[in-house]
């Protein structure tokens, strides 16, 4: 395995776990009764779109 290829690899594995916990943080959120105003539910939003946006870029610069 090369190192330009555990890069990406370690950038797709990282961009997953971002959107895993900012899931997380949604369901936890609102579980405890947080409203979509509360701090938990903004931060999972956020946690999910950097997660998403960077398995993008990364899926757009390994071509």
């Amino acid at each position: 395995m090369n190192r330009n290829r555990a890069y990406h690899g370690a950038i797709r594995g990282f961009s997953l776990a971002f959107v895993v916990l900012g899931v997380l943080l949604l369901v936890v959120t609102l579980a405890n009764g947080g409203g979509p105003a509360s701090i938990g539910f903004l931060m999972g939003i956020l946690f999910v779109a950097v997660g998403v946006g960077r398995y993008w870029i990364a899926s757009r610069q390994s071509r």
